[in-house]
């Protein structure tokens, strides 16, 4: 083999083992980050149990269409600081909280949405937000922390929310 085909076949190779590398992280970037689920009478159920902290979570609420029922964790501190105000007023219209924290921070909430709520599991959270929700809404579910309440991580607390929504 001589020297030019043997530069050719490496950059090939990497070229191919750089390309596979950037699908498989484009295909499990999709897993429980902004993860459409399922679209039950005409309201779309999104997975993003990946926002585990308010600025992925605030990215998310961005970046969906249209009306939004948030089920969320327990609520960082820092959303009552100034930043997220016109986007909760804005996109928000109602909050389900889930798990035994839910109420902490709750002050957080006050000036952005009238309609908060409480759920002890994500389950019951999720049947709550299917109540709640109207044609043509969202119901997100951006727990904006991290993982607790008997979940291990967060692909196991999305996979708890996809087998809710699955079985409204």
């Amino acid at each position: 083999m001589n020297e030019t085909h043997r530069r050719t076949s490496t950059t090939a190779g990497k070229a191919l083992v750089e390309a596979r590398i950037h699908a498989l992280d484009r295909s499990t970037a999709q897993a429980h980050d902004l993860e459409h689920v399922a679209e039950v009478d005409g309201v779309n159920y999104i997975n993003d149990s990946k926002a585990t902290f308010l600025d992925a979570t605030l990215r998310s609420l961005d970046r969906v269409q249209g009306p939004v029922i948030w089920i969320s964790g327990c609520l960082p501190v820092e959303l009552g600081s100034g930043g997220p105000h016109d986007l909760l007023r804005n996109k928000v219209v109602a909050v389900v909280l889930f798990g035994t924290e839910a109420e902490r921070n709750l002050d957080a909430l006050d000036p952005f949405v009238e309609h908060v709520y409480f759920a002890l599991e994500v389950r019951t959270a999720c049947f709550l937000a299917r109540e709640l929700a109207r044609q043509g809404e969202t119901v997100l579910f951006s727990p904006g922390c991290p993982s607790g309440e008997g979940y291990a991580n967060y692909e196991e607390r999305g996979m708890a929310f996809k087998q809710a929504v699955r079985d409204l």
